[in-house]
């Protein structure tokens, strides 16, 4: 799969329709386009793209806002440790989620 960081390495579906790939250098989430309409308007990301959250900051919003959904899969390594950290991040660089974190 190529990813906007390159070729993925590998790819761990967190749960329907939200995806995390890696690169050798880098990566981030992806998200359907069923998922992309869930989002509450007004976010923007980085590479201003909603399918893709890169792994530095922006992973936080679509790990956060979808978390129930990402639990109840249970693929997610260490996601209570993950949502801590999403939680923190999304309120620290989108603070239009804070209703939601």
């Amino acid at each position: 799969m190529n990813t906007p960081w390159g070729f993925s390495q590998s790819q761990e579906t967190l749960a329907e329709g939200v995806v995390s790939y890696s690169t050798s250098s880098h990566g981030g989430i992806w998200l359907s386009d069923e998922r992309v309409k869930q989002l509450p308007a007004g976010l923007d990301n980085f590479l201003h793209d909603l399918r893709w959250w890169e792994e530095d900051c922006d992973w936080s919003v679509p790990y956060t806002y979808f978390a129930h959904e990402i639990e109840q899969y249970g693929r997610a390594y260490k996601f209570a440790e993950n949502l801590a950290v999403a939680r923190e991040t999304a309120k620290r660089f989108y603070p239009i989620l804070n209703s939601k974190v």
